[in-house]
């Protein structure tokens, strides 16, 4: 007896459809022996160490208020450096993918799945520059200030960190859509912008200086590096949930747009 067409069980589809959480856990592989590691690393470091020095003889810090100019320089070039870190994220982890963008989009699951893996890898390495950070500043501020000298340092490095999510998005967004050289171009527009309108009001409107805008009261600065005086307005922390609510927003809707566009883009 032969078995029929209707008979036969066909065989199932084989599809290479990874989770979310794996194209995350590829992408910070790929990350740890790119120029990413080395900057999140470094960068920390490059922050607490020459600025310690600067605040030492400056003269706050002569005057004995040391650990008062390390914690808002600190912070305030911290701020400064996001919209350029992001930049740099973005940009070398897309040229890395150039030369085999073709074999990985010809993949049968959906492209923005890399997309958006990339970009949640590239936050969660951000992350971990933040996290060094604040044990960094921490320590130094325990060492010169006493326990009560760390509180702040969480809110003011991680707050500016997720105001910073935006900006990633964009310049990801960008590489993906014009290349690497326009996203750190919006790198550097975006610190210069952040050491001059982030205590205007026109920070609503420009993310690049969403990190420095949560900054300013953190610090106590500011954008130029200016102290700020006791009860100016600069120094209300209502700005803060703001920024971090608006990074999210606008990460959400950039990488929706960069989906819509590696999906639709032709090999």
């Amino acid at each position: 007896m032969t078995l029929t067409g209707s008979d036969r069980t066909s065989p199932r589809e084989i599809r290479d459809d990874p989770a979310l959480g794996t194209v995350v856990a590829v992408e910070l592989t790929k990350l740890r022996r790119g120029f990413p590691l080395w900057l999140s690393t470094a960068l920390p470091l490059i922050l607490i160490l020459p600025l310690g020095l600067i605040a030492a003889v400056s003269p706050e810090g002569r005057a004995g208020d040391v650990w008062g100019i390390w914690f808002s320089v600190t912070l305030m070039f911290w701020g400064l450096s996001m919209p350029m870190g992001a930049a740099l994220y973005a940009a070398m982890s897309v040229r890395a993918d150039m030369a085999s963008r073709r074999l990985v989009y010809a993949y049968a699951f959906p492209r923005h799945r890399l997309l958006i893996g990339r970009f949640l890898a590239l936050l969660v390495l951000g992350l971990g520059s933040a996290l060094l950070l604040t044990v960094l500043l921490a320590a130094v501020g325990v060492m010169l200030a006493g326990p009560q000298a760390a509180a702040p340092v969480p809110a003011g490095v991680l707050v500016p960190w997720l105001g910073g999510a935006a900006t990633l998005a964009l310049c990801l967004v960008i590489a993906e859509r014009w290349g690497t050289a326009p996203a750190v171009g919006i790198g550097v527009l975006g610190t210069l912008l952040g050491a001059t309108v982030a205590d205007t009001a026109a920070w609503w409107f420009i993310p690049m200086v969403w990190p420095m805008r949560a900054v300013v009261p953190l610090a106590g600065v500011e954008a130029s590096g200016v102290p700020l005086q006791p009860g100016d307005p600069l120094l209300s922390l209502a700005p803060l949930p703001i920024v971090a609510v608006l990074s999210l927003a606008l990460s959400a809707a950039l990488l929706a747009a960069g989906a819509r566009h590696v999906d639709r883009k032709e090999l």
